[in-house]
């Protein structure tokens, strides 16, 4: 038998959790009750229950200060919060002590008996000496069956029961973010759970999330509609799918209606304006930014056409995103001669016949890509034009010249300027420019900056003039690119090749 102990100010949630403990559980068994923060830790200490429900509104010290207190001394005591109120504040106080759960009075008798079948089955692994804290691990492995379209229900069920869901239904739910803001997803994610027993999984920016038991999808789609607003500025753009209700052991179909939705309220100007971008990032990082990044940039690149676009118009715009990359490698370091091991992508991927397959081939095709850059890059340009490009990309904020850079890696300003024309077919003040207002793009998109601010950030004292180099490289005023960009109105960035 698992001793409770309850802490509230109310005798009716006294009563009733009493009550509820004595009828319909046979595993628990009554310990004790307190009615402050003085007595709880007395309590606490006195009776070393197995399970403290802990309003968190008493008396005296609160109920969170109680849990602080004890919850190092008693590392398997599981405290289970309860307030009146849906409020983050709390829940987030509360993630570091390690409480298991949150629950909004007035607590029906389905949560009240599910939450203890819950903590059951966690004093049981406790008890027998099962690792209980790989909660990620089985996380990434529940999620990874249902992307992964895994259609052994055992695995799924074997994972779901580590993981403590006591439901045998739900319906997965995306939610896709502007990039630079993934950091809502998880509050998104921490929010939800107030209302629904869910849980979470992250991939890039967008968020994946399994709500357990049966939900209304109207009434889910508003809760998530708001709790968006409440997680992530109105200029910031994210899109939702909902998946269909299914038993968990074929939670993969709700996986694919929910990817189906989501590409429902997509429109084609946000796909195309998305899938630029991306190729963009990664002509730009390419043997320069640090090989798991690039890897990251190029499998969101290729989840997202596979996604959107049919089988043999994906495999297209791979080839198309090769090509593309293979002409940089060539014309960026003067180098005519193609690698040997590297054959034109068309006739390969003209024989592949499945998605897992151009899976493989293209991650092993981007793999050598990104070494023959390194390669290239290292071989081919002097060290003191790298040292340059690291200079530039740590200071182009301030108001740094030609003869600044120079002396910095120390060479002449001639032979700088000499140098950049060489490698990069541009000028110094070029390659600056466009790094500033590459960056500026960025902020506008996803920051609520003034003009002014952004001008200042990225190295420009003088408004106006800053408004010039704007709209020199990408064709509009900085007022017009963020009217464009935050009304979704699918104009795309330009591109300065």
């Amino acid at each position: 038998m698992y001793r409770v102990l309850i802490v509230d100010d109310e005798e009716p949630v006294l009563d009733s959790f009493s009550y509820m403990i004595q009828e319909y559980s046979s595993d628990f068994v009554l310990a004790g009750k307190a009615r402050n923060g003085y007595e709880a830790l007395n309590a606490i200490h006195e009776l070393k229950p197995d399970v403290v429900f802990m309003d968190i509104n008493i008396p005296g010290i609160d109920g969170l200060q109680v849990i602080d207190m004890v919850h190092e001394q008693y590392p398997n005591m599981i405290f289970v919060l309860s307030t009146a109120y849906e409020r983050f504040d709390l829940a987030q106080r509360a993630i570091p002590l390690g409480v298991h759960a949150y629950l909004v009075k007035p607590i029906s008798k389905k949560v009240f008996i599910a939450t203890l079948d819950e903590i059951k089955n966690k004093l049981y692994k406790i008890q027998i000496g099962l690792p209980v804290n790989n909660k990620q691990l089985l996380l990434e492995q529940f999620f990874a069956c249902v992307t992964n379209r895994e259609q052994d229900g055992r695995k799924i069920e074997d994972i779901k029961e580590k993981l403590d869901i006591t439901y045998n239904h739900g319906r997965i739910c995306i939610i896709e973010i502007e990039e630079s803001n993934e950091k809502s997803l998880s509050e998104i994610a921490s929010r939800l759970s107030l209302k629904y027993l869910s849980i979470f999984y992250q991939n890039n920016n967008r968020g994946i999330y399994f709500i357990a038991g049966t939900t209304d999808s109207t009434e889910l789609k508003q809760v998530i509609n708001e709790t968006i607003k409440q997680c992530v500025s109105k200029d910031v753009e994210s899109i939702i799918g909902i998946g269909i209700e299914t038993d968990i052991k074929k939670l993969y179909e709700s996986y694919e209606s929910a990817l189906i939705a989501l590409l429902k309220n997509k429109t084609n100007e946000q796909i195309l304006f998305r899938e630029r971008i991306r190729i963009v990032q990664i002509r730009k990082k390419i043997g320069y930014s640090q090989k798991s990044e690039l890897i990251k940039l190029y499998e969101s690149y290729w989840e997202e056409i596979f996604e959107y676009y049919e089988f043999n118009l994906a495999k297209c715009k791979l080839a198309v995103l090769f090509a593309l990359l293979f002409d940089d490698l060539s014309n960026y370091y003067k180098d005519t001669e193609p690698a040997e091991y590297l054959v034109p992508v068309e006739q390969e991927l003209m024989n592949i016949k499945n998605k897992e397959e151009c899976k493989a081939w293209g991650n092993n095709y981007f793999s050598k890509l990104q070494d023959l850059f390194f390669e290239k890059r290292n071989n081919s340009m002097p060290i003191p034009l790298l040292k340059a490009l690291h200079y530039i990309q740590d200071h182009y904020s301030d108001q740094i010249q030609l003869s600044t850079v120079a002396d910095a890696v120390l060479i002449s300003p001639a032979y700088l300027s000499r140098i950049f024309t060489e490698y990069f077919s541009t000028t110094f003040i070029d390659y600056l420019t466009d790094l500033r207002i590459s960056e500026a793009q960025r902020l506008i998109k996803n920051t609520n900056m003034s003009i002014k601010e952004i001008a200042n950030k990225v190295g420009y004292s003088d408004p106006n003039y800053f408004s010039k180099c704007f709209k020199k490289n990408t064709g509009y005023t900085p007022t017009e690119y963020l009217e464009k960009t935050r009304h979704s109105k699918g104009v795309f960035e330009h591109d300065k090749e």
